[in-house]
Order: C-alpha cells, then sequence, then structure tokens
C-alpha cells in the first residue's frame, strides 16, 4: 500500500521524472552516504538509528522499494550473527569460556610475559567462533583480578586481549560480523564462492604477524596505566552495618543526614535512612531527620568506637549483657563498567537513585584515563565506558550486575553455570566448525563437495537450535544474548549498499578508481582498497564499512576484469583492521576505560601494527588470492 501511495504522489509531482533520472539517484545517494558516516563519526544519533533512517529515506525518494527492502531484512548475514550471539551465550552459560580463566592462572605462574602469550592464544583460539564481545566481557575480570594479585598494571594486558579477538575474527567467516555482512552483500550480488574457512590461510598469517608484534615491539610500547583496580583491596573486606536511631532532644532533628555525618561521623558512609520501617526515598541532601528515624551507615571496625560515643543518636546497644543490637553484612567492592546499552548511561546518579535502588555507593569513577574520586555527587552523569568502582551488600550488586547494568571487572554474577550440558554445547561447536571445515575442501572430491552445501547461516542456525533445544541456553537468555543494535545495523547498511548498486553509483564509482589507479595494476588497487577500509574502520562502525565497501569492491574487480575474491579479502580484513582509535570497534571500547587508557595509547601501539599488516595483506594477499 505504501509503493502505491508513494508512486501517486510521485506521479502528482513535476519532479518525478527528475528523482528517477540515474545520475539524479547516485547524487542522491551520495549524498546520504555522507551524511551517514558524519553522523557515525559526530554520533548525532546510534549508529543502527542513522542506518534505518536512511533507508527510510531511501523508500521515500523512490529510490529503493518494499520489495527490495524487505529482501535485504531477509538477507542471511544478519541471521548468522543472530545464531552467532546465541551459540557465543551458550558457551558463558556452560562455564566453557569461563575455564579459560584457570588455564590462564595456572600457566600463567604470576608472570606478565607468559601471562600476555597465554591470554592473546587464549583470545585468539576461541574468537574465530564465537562472538568477539563475549570473549572480552568474559576475560576482562580474570585478567584484572590476575593483575591485582601479582602487581602488573592492567594496560599491559587489556589491548592485547583486543587486539587478539580481531586478530582471530578474520580467520573465518562467522568470526566476525564485519565477514558476514561483507559476505551478505556479495551473496546478493551472485557471489557465493566463499566458505567457512576461505580467509583461514591468510587469517593465520595474518594474526600470527599481528601476535608476535604484540609478544616483541607491542609489549614495550604498552602504558603503565593506573586504574580502578588499583583502589581496591584483595578480596572482599568486612564492614558493619550500623543502625542508629535518633533520639528524643537530638541535635540533628531538623537537619539533613549528611549534617550527622559531618559532625559525628566522618568517615562513614550512609546506606538509607528509614522512618516508621520504609525506607525515604529523597536524595540525602533533602531529607530532615525526626525523632525515631533510623539511619543506617557503613563502619569500619575502626569507627565503631567513634559511632559509639556519637552525640544524638542511639545504637541500640543492650550494656547489661554485653550484648550488641548490630547488623553485620559482607560488604563486598566491585568494579564494574558502564555498557554500551546500559540503562545507567547518560543518567546522573540521581536519576538512577543509585543508593535508594541497590544500597550501593558510588566510591569512584575512571574516565579517559583519570581516575574520580573527588566530588562525586548525585549530579554526576554517567557515560558509556565510565569505569565504576562500588561498595555495597552482596544482594545490591547482583541486581546491578544480573541485568547486565554494568560488565563486572572484579567479580562476575553469581549466575550458575549449566555445566551439565556442557557436552551439548560442544556438540553444536564441534559440528559447526567440521562441517565448515570439510565443505571448504570442496575441490578435492565428492566427500568433501557434500559439505560445501552447508553455508554458514544452515549450520549457525542448526546450532544455534540446537543449543537452545538442550537446554544449554534458556529462550529468554537466547533472545536478550542478542545485540539488537548491531542486528538492525547490519540490516539498515545491507539496504544502502542495495540502493547503491540499484543506482549504479557503485558502479559509477569503480569506473573512476579503476581508470584513475588502472595503469598502477591491480596489486595497486587492492592495497588501496585494503588501506582506505583500514581508515574509515577507525572512524565508523567497521560493520558500516563493510557494508558500504563490499559492493564497490565488487564492482572495481568487474571493471578491472579481475576475480572479485581478493578485493572482497581486502574489505574484510581491512575493515576488521581497527587498531589505532578506540571508537572503531567494541572490543576496544570496552577496554579503553577498563584498562586506564588514553586515546593515544591506540595510536601509539595499534599505528604500527595497523601500517605492518597493511603491507603484509599487499604483498601476500595475491598468492592467497590470484586475481585470474
Amino acid at each position: 500500500m505504501f509503493d502505491c501511495f508513494h508512486t501517486s504522489l510521485l506521479a502528482a509531482l513535476p519532479i518525478e521524472e527528475w528523482i528517477h533520472s540515474s545520475p539524479v539517484q547516485q547524487w542522491i545517494v551520495g549524498i546520504l552516504l555522507i551524511f551517514i558516516f558524519i553522523s557515525f563519526v559526530k554520533e548525532w544519533l546510534p549508529v543502527e538509528i542513522t542506518a534505518l533512517s536512511a533507508t527510510g529515506l531511501l523508500m521515500v525518494f523512490g529510490i529503493l522499494n518494499t520489495k527490495q527492502v524487505l529482501s535485504s531484512f531477509g538477507n542471511s548475514g544478519p541471521l548468522t550473527v543472530v545464531c552467532m550471539f546465541i551459540l557465543s551465550a551458550s558457551l558463558e552459560k556452560t562455564g566453557l569460556i569461563a575455564d579459560l580463566s584457570k588455564i590462564f592462572n595456572r600457566v600463567s605462574k604470576g608472570r606478565e610475559i607468559y601471562a600476555l602469550v597465554v591470554i592473546t592464544l587464549g583470545a585468539f583460539a576461541v574468537s574465530p567462533f564465537v562472538n568477539n564481545t563475549p570473549v572480552v566481557v568474559i576475560l576482562m575480570p580474570v585478567v584484572l583480578s590476575f593483575c591485582r594479585e601479582h602487581e602488573i598494571a592492567p594496560s599491559k594486558l587489556l589491548i592485547p586481549l583486543s587486539f587478539a579477538t580481531i586478530l582471530g575474527g578474520t580467520c573465518t567467516v562467522v568470526g566476525t560480523s564485519t565477514n558476514v555482512v561483507v559476505l551478505g552483500q556479495v551473496q546478493k550480488l551472485g557471489y557465493d564462492a566463499i566458505k567457512m574457512f576461505t580467509l583461514a590461510p591468510m587469517g593465520l598469517l595474518y594474526a600470527a604477524f599481528g601476535l608476535i608484534y604484540l609478544w616483541t615491539i607491542g609489549r614495550k610500547l604498552l602504558p603503565n596505566r593506573e586504574t580502578l583496580s588499583t583502589l581496591l583491596p584483595q578480596g572482599s573486606q568486612k564492614d558493619f552495618l550500623l543502625q542508629m536511631r535518633i533520639i528524643k532532644d537530638s541535635p540533628f532533628i531538623g537537619e539533613s543526614p549528611l549534617e550527622l555525618i559531618r559532625r559525628e561521623l566522618s568517615g562513614m558512609k550512609i546506606v538509607e535512612v528509614r522512618r516508621k520501617g520504609v525506607t525515604l526515598q529523597e536524595e540525602l541532601p533533602n531529607i530532615q531527620l525526626l525523632e525515631g528515624d533510623r539511619v543506617l551507615v557503613l563502619c569500619g571496625t575502626r569507627k565503631i568506637a567513634q559511632a559509639r560515643e556519637a552525640k544524638g543518636v542511639d545504637l541500640g546497644w543492650d550494656e547489661t549483657r554485653g550484648l550488641e543490637a548490630l547488623e553485620q553484612r559482607d560488604v563486598l567492592i566491585v568494579e564494574g563498567m558502564v555498557d554500551i546499552d546500559s540503562e545507567f548511561a547518560g543518567h546522573t546518579l540521581t536519576e538512577l537513585k543509585f543508593r535508594q535502588r541497590f544500597n550501593v555507593l558510588v566510591l569512584a569513577i575512571h574516565r579517559h584515563g583519570k581516575n574520580i574520586t573527588q566530588n562525586i555527587g548525585q549530579s554526576t552523569r554517567l557515560n558509556e565506558g565510565d569505569t565504576l568502582l562500588l561498595e555495597g551488600p552482596e544482594d545490591g550488586m547482583d541486581r546491578i550486575l544480573k541485568k547486565r547494568r554494568l560488565i563486572p571487572l572484579s567479580r562476575r554474577s553469581a549466575e550458575l553455570h549449566n555445566r551439565h550440558k556442557r557436552g551439548w554445547a560442544i556438540t553444536a561447536m564441534g559440528i559447526f566448525i567440521l562441517f565448515g571445515l570439510l565443505g571448504s575442501f570442496d575441490k578435492y572430491g565428492a566427500f568433501f563437495a557434500f559439505f560445501s552445501q552447508f553455508d554458514p547461516f544452515y549450520l549457525s542456525f542448526i546450532a544455534a537450535l540446537l543449543v537452545v533445544i538442550t537446554g544449554c541456553i534458556k529462550p529468554r537468555e537466547a533472545y536478550r544474548s542478542v545485540d539488537w543494535g548491531i542486528i538492525f545495523l547490519i540490516l539498515g547498511m545491507l539496504c544502502i549498499g542495495d540502493a547503491m548498486s540499484q543506482t549504479g553509483l557503485a558502479r559509477t564509482i569503480a569506473e573512476t578508481v579503476v581508470s584513475t589507479v588502472g595503469p598502477f595494476g591491480p596489486v595497486f588497487m587492492l592495497s588501496a582498497l585494503y588501506l582506505l577500509c583500514s581508515i574509515l574502520t577507525e572512524m565508523v562502525s567497521n560493520n558500516a564499512v563493510a557494508a558500504v565497501m563490499a559492493p564497490l569492491a565488487y564492482e572495481m574487480a568487474v571493471k578491472f576484469g579481475v576475480d572479485p575474491m581478493p578485493f572482497i579479502m581486502a574489505v574484510m580484513f581491512g575493515a576488521s583492521a581497527s587498531f589505532s582509535t578506540p571508537i572503531g570497534y567494541q572490543t576496544n571500547t570496552y577496554v579503553y576505560n577498563a584498562g586506564g587508557y588514553k586515546f593515544s595509547d591506540f595510536l601509539r601501539v595499534g599505528l604500527p601494527l595497523n601500517i605492518t599488516l597493511w603491507i603484509l595483506f599487499t604483498l601476500t594477499a595475491p598468492f592467497f588470492f590470484p586475481f585470474h
């Protein structure tokens, strides 16, 4: 119905023929692409909303119709990414990925170089088959705990952890959503020569150089940064939760609880104020104490004498029997990072009612390489990537961590692993890997050719379905495990890539590039394409770069008269080569504040790696993926 309305609307306008002319449509798509990239860089809107808005505009201008948009939404690429999220979550729920921590602690032996090698090899081994983000999220607490125990700066290990997952993701088609996006784009153009392990030979060489760099030159370039981890004590501390009653004629009647702390209980922290058994929801400065109010404060053992002598309050201790009516709890100190999709991001502590909802205090915030321990008030606004140092009881911490409001960096959520289901998870992953590997050798006989019919979506769908049916992960947990922002970003960018092909913009750009750099030969053009993708992915989403550049790469190869495979590989590897900034790749964003890094740290460590891998790809890609 929309298409009919849209057609009749345009028919009534004198600009119909002008809009539907091919050059004009190419200009519209080209200008729209520029605005998309600017929006990605400036972060005017969430990237997925930008991509979907651009799709909507393409429909309004009549460049894409409903059928074309729905064909992009039915692409196997986004569905493959959904299945990989579910499969990754099942490995976490059954404790398989967490077992890496035991191996890590046993093998590293407390030495930084051993820890560096073990953590990067472990992350690299898992990431070709598991989404990179959960690998980093799970291993960060392991690394931080190890660093605290052995007095090693986390900044020496967290950038290598992120980089290792990126390198591992380049070894298979499903190792990163970037590769899946490219696969979906070229399949829409009729190119289906890419199998599960087509990238593996080049990817292994690529990763080998990257890991050796991290173990040698890169290790020396890594900074020694302070993080909130340096403020954490070893283990959890035992504090007392004292309940104080405001007595008759107390000088604090009508005063704020903060005045009580300032004058009588310095060094202690207020958890809550109760009146007639009900916790007051107002902010502490706005509360006026009344007779009978009960104030709960956190108090270390050295402060108990001070609390006992405080004026105007009654601790309720029974001196005649020598008993102390004292409430005591284990108080945890936990380090956590505000997730990209967290409900905390963009809100102040007042808006979140942090203390009232969770009985948890924010002791410090780490932001942009600095620890903020002073002037933390209820008006402090939390940002994505902020690392918080929290103090509070077990139940409050669990309410924060279980719903992924924060990513725990010093303690995992108390959820139980379905370890008795791990056999099914291993079986699902084994089928996924084995069938994909055998299908990559389809040129060597009918036996291998049989497995080539099982494309990445087929295998990932069966594997994801198996882990849900067998109870490795509950359906609701499976739905929550999917990062829908990434899915909608991919869907929107697939539509934009389709518009580039439909209008001939991709072909026009390809012809221009070929006519300009063609005289220098295909190797030069391949190198330039990789470099362009690598530069763009440092500024905007790697998935967006992949979606835009894949149709261009295919058209460039066709116009140059060579096999599209090496050019498609240039986009896959180049769009994943995000090492110089913390914003181009999600795993870099996660370790940015957790490791206490500055923006310049990524540039110093990552830029030499980017240049090295660019040269390596230029020299070796034609041997792995010949032009003819």
